[in-house]
């Protein structure tokens, strides 16, 4: 199904073809001056140097093979020589009606898919969510699902990104703490547990108990004492 511009425009360049001049000229665009019209299309303007006459006369030539339009119901010359557009509504109407009878709406389906990747979201994982997250994703997911929908593979990743940092801490404490574990055995090769050997919730529990010897957190072979740790103490509290 043809876009509506593209209806517009064909019946344009008949227009000019038809009054004597090159169809190219027959380009519609979005009114600038929604009070005066819908549509317009300037090709006298710019044809009027290679005829040799006045842009009103060619667009006045142009309007004349308008008369009988099945698109527009107003086509109207305005100095120097603009022609302004509006369109019978029973037209637009029509085009709507088909649009709702097609599956997708009459959107194009993409002739060469292509694979497409688009990272979005990417919080820090290690600082606060806010509203201000959800724009990003919002026009992610957004934009993944148009390419969807006109036939592209589009892979959507919310890239996690400056957690290296953290990681780093917690395995750093986790070989402090047990340094016999296998994960940090170079010359181990059989497989490696199934189970998580240690876990951020269990030093939480610390916390909630008051254990703070043993609710350091993951910080490094210094040891960093959390300065708020009664903070989450009174935190875990709450769901005890």
């Amino acid at each position: 199904m043809k876009k509506l511009m593209e209806q517009m425009a064909e019946e344009l360049s008949a227009a000019f073809e038809k009054a004597g001049y090159d169809p190219s000229y027959g380009k519609v665009t979005v009114s600038n001056r929604p009070d005066l019209c819908e549509y317009q299309c300037n090709g006298a303007m710019a044809g009027a140097k290679a005829y040799h006459k006045a842009p009103f006369m060619i667009a006045d030539d142009v309007v004349a093979q308008l008369s009988e339009s099945r698109i527009f119901s107003r086509a109207e010359v305005v100095k120097p020589g603009f022609i302004n557009l509006d369109v019978k509504p029973e037209f637009v109407a029509e085009y709507m009606n088909k649009m709702a009878e097609d599956e997708k709406l009459s959107v194009e389906t993409a002739k060469n898919p292509k694979t497409i990747i688009i990272d979005y979201g990417g919080p820090n994982v290690a600082k606060p969510l806010h509203v201000g997250h959800l724009r990003s994703a919002i026009i992610g997911e957004s934009i993944k699902r148009i390419g969807r929908f006109v036939g592209h593979k589009v892979i959507g990743d919310v890239h996690l990104g400056d957690w290296g940092l953290q990681m780093g801490l917690i395995i750093t404490e986790l070989k402090h703490r047990k340094p016999e574990l296998v994960y940090f055995d170079d010359s181990f090769t059989g497989e490696y547990p199934a189970d998580t050997p240690y876990c951020i919730t269990r030093a939480l529990v610390h916390a909630a108990k008051g254990e703070t010897d043993e609710a350091l957190l993951f910080c490094g072979e210094n040891a960093w004492r959390c300065e708020k740790m009664e903070h989450v103490a009174d935190i875990m509290a709450e769901f005890a």
